[in-house]
């Protein structure tokens, strides 16, 4: 009996931005989720006035396995109370080569990529925070290490989180699994994500060309309506660099509070014992 087309029966319900490429028969206790030997997240970014090499440098102290409570939402609702994960690697890196030798270009893009066996809720968002508290240099490396070590420091500090759109599932590896890509289903989606990435692209290359036309404003030196002395905008010093500010959740404060300042969010030891309250 020949096999259904799952790819294209699949492709035809889901809506365009939700693509399925491939299908692979699998054994009736294979887990998605539990059957996954490692999963690799990615999240994009511009580098904008961020210090890549430096966050790069500080990513390195993710890997391994630690407790990171302080690095997640804790799910205790859901019966999580052990967070120990494992993270066998991690970097920040320029998408594209060149970005660390080339002219310095704000709107070049960057990602974290980190590979781990299995991840906390909202792991990679809080860790992408940190970097990006960080890559400010309104934190030191050293401050990944403090979030670590929870005998030292049990609960976490209140933070925002990096924002979810840039992030992205990019790999996930099983063991012994065969995957089948169906021609014409294949031909379908390469059409459909060069149509999608060219339609982005035009809307990027638009945006790119108004702000520079913006460069070339007369606006007044200091406050006021432009009436006096003038400076074009794109030679104002320092220069507003501001592509990465809505990447973190909430309204940035005026006076940055460091993090090991701030109140705590609630011990694991006390979400426990509500839950338990409550009888949940």
């Amino acid at each position: 009996e020949e096999e259904l087309r799952y790819t294209h029966i699949l492709n035809r319900v889901l809506p365009p931005d939700i693509r399925v490429l491939a299908w692979a028969p699998v054994e009736p206790g294979f887990s998605a989720r539990f059957s996954c030997l490692q999963r690799t997240y990615r999240y994009f970014f511009p580098c904008a006035n961020l210090d890549v090499e430096l966050m790069n440098s500080a990513a390195q102290r993710y890997v391994g396995s630690h407790d990171f409570r302080n690095l997640c939402k804790m799910d205790v609702a859901n019966g999580v109370i052990n967070f120990q994960r494992t993270i066998l690697s991690a970097t920040v890196t320029w998408v594209e080569k060149g970005g660390e030798t080339g002219p310095w270009d704000p709107f070049r893009l960057c990602q974290f990529e980190v590979t781990g066996q299995a991840f906390l809720y909202h792991q990679v968002r809080c860790m992408m925070a940190i970097l990006f508290l960080i890559g400010q240099r309104m934190e030191s490396p050293e401050i990944i290490d403090e979030l670590l070590d929870v005998e030292k420091n049990a609960r976490k500090p209140q933070y925002s989180m990096a924002v979810e759109f840039p992030l992205v599932l990019y790999d996930c590896e099983f063991q012994n699994l065969r995957w089948f890509y169906d021609r014409e289903v294949q031909e379908f989606n390469v059409t459909h994500l060069q149509q999608l990435w060219a339609s982005h692209a035009v809307k990027t290359q638009l945006l790119r060309d108004m702000l520079r036309g913006l460069d070339a404003a007369p606006v007044a030196d200091g406050k006021g309506n432009g009436m006096g002395t003038t400076t074009l905008w794109g030679d104002t010093e320092p220069p507003l660099r501001s592509q990465a500010s809505g990447f973190v959740e909430g309204v940035r404060p005026r006076t940055y509070k460091p993090l090991l300042a701030r109140p705590k969010c609630e011990g694991l030891e006390a979400r426990i014992q509500h839950f338990q309250r409550r009888g949940r």
